[in-house]
């Protein structure tokens, strides 16, 4: 079960370098460093993750990636991705957790944190239904430009109080943020 799990991972891994590579590299696939990972104990990883992943794969032909496991699967896997470009653990799993939500469109828990609806916004800036089909240049693109928002927070911490302040300040942006509660 490990030995296919490692393989399908590894297959969403060469898809995350594919759409990060504007952001720079995030090398190859270590199966093993997930074991060892922030966000997981022994349990939940090997219940887990490796569940996730093969469930996430036999779900793919009937739901695409609009499933709970996938959601799980990317928010791990991008937020591994986002550390190895240089975020810290904090905007590395709010990155992780963005990114899957703008290609799953579910939520990763009950409510998105601030930072997951602004990675959202910079993603789809016009409010359109999450839609990952679209030119793999656009999506690679816009997946830097809101790398390149998360790593000025982490620079220049003020500017993400800006950001948030500017964000909700915005009547449609308050509305939004309420209706995802």
């Amino acid at each position: 079960m490990i030995d296919r799990a490692t393989k399908l991972a590894g297959r969403q891994w060469e898809n995350l370098k594919f759409y990060l590579d504007l952001c720079g590299g995030i090398g190859d696939f270590h199966f093993d460093e997930l074991r060892n990972c922030k966000w997981f104990n022994e349990r939940n990883y090997q219940e887990g993750f490796i569940s996730n992943i093969i469930n996430m794969h036999e779900k793919l032909p009937l739901y695409e990636y609009a499933t709970p496991e996938a959601m799980n699967v990317l928010t791990v896997l991008a937020s591994k991705a986002a550390e190895r470009l240089g975020l810290e653990e904090e905007l590395a799993l709010a990155f992780g957790t963005g990114y899957a939500f703008v290609q799953t469109g579910l939520l990763s828990f009950h409510t998105l944190e601030p930072r997951e609806i602004i990675f959202h916004r910079m993603f789809y800036p016009f409010g359109v239904n999450p839609d990952w089909n679209f030119a793999p240049n656009l999506v690679k693109k816009k997946l830097k430009i809101v790398y390149e928002r998360f790593r000025s927070w982490q620079d220049n911490p003020e500017t993400y109080g800006r950001d948030l302040n500017h964000f909700l300040n915005t009547e449609e942006a308050w509305r939004e943020w309420n209706g995802l509660d």
